[in-house]
């Protein structure tokens, strides 16, 4: 039969032991509940300044809108909404056709990001990126990486078709041919799949 381990200690020595063990756990649970309502505030205050910044863009006021987004990035940099911002950030260098710094925030954003959902959306930017330098292949390598990593995704289709064309322009026509027919197997009976056969038929 087990002994009770708590016989070996005097009465008073056990009194001691327990409130020292249901204190520690009390401090715990406070501090865990204290974390979580930090973490709650600094969504809240970073989705509020995303709003803000995404308010001003709608009114035309560019310039407070990128403020504001640099704003959210820096002062809660590990936030959902500080991701959001980095992918629209991205946008705009991309719009500037400041490709070095799009793909460097798309980058880090496609490792990073949390929620995890925010990763593929940083994976298609860095794509159009490459498409907008006109480097296929990059743009290729990027388009397969993306289809490996994010199969179920909804750009999935859409992927699977620029790709396609990116070996065209690459002079690749063989796997451009290839990658259309993926598409026909992958989806059949949608609009994406109506494209790849014209696109094949084009083709020949």
């Amino acid at each position: 039969m087990q002994k009770n381990v708590l016989k070996k200690f005097p009465a008073k020595a056990t009194i001691k032991i327990l409130t020292i063990i249901i204190a520690v756990g009390l401090l715990v649970v406070a501090l865990a509940l204290i974390y979580c309502s930090r973490v709650r505030k600094l969504d809240n205050l970073s989705s509020l300044g995303l709003a803000k910044a995404y308010s001003a863009f709608a009114r035309g006021n560019r310039q407070a809108g990128v403020a504001l987004l640099d704003e959210v990035i820096a002062k809660y940099p590990k936030t959902s909404a500080a991701y959001q911002a980095k992918l629209s950030r991205a946008d705009i260098f991309a719009e500037l056709q400041s490709y070095d710094e799009a793909l460097d925030i798309l980058k880090e954003t496609e490792s990073k990001a949390k929620p995890e959902a925010i990763r593929p959306l940083a994976s298609s930017r860095i794509i159009y990126v490459y498409d907008s330098k006109k480097d296929y292949f990059n743009a290729i390598m990027a388009s397969k990486e993306f289809i490996d990593k994010y199969p179920d995704h909804f750009l999935i289709r859409d992927i699977y078709l620029n790709l396609a064309e990116y070996y065209l322009a690459a002079g690749s026509k063989d796997e451009a041919v290839k990658t259309f027919n993926e598409a026909l197997i992958s989806f059949p009976a949608t609009q994406e799949a109506e494209k790849a056969q014209k696109r094949i038929n084009e083709i020949k």
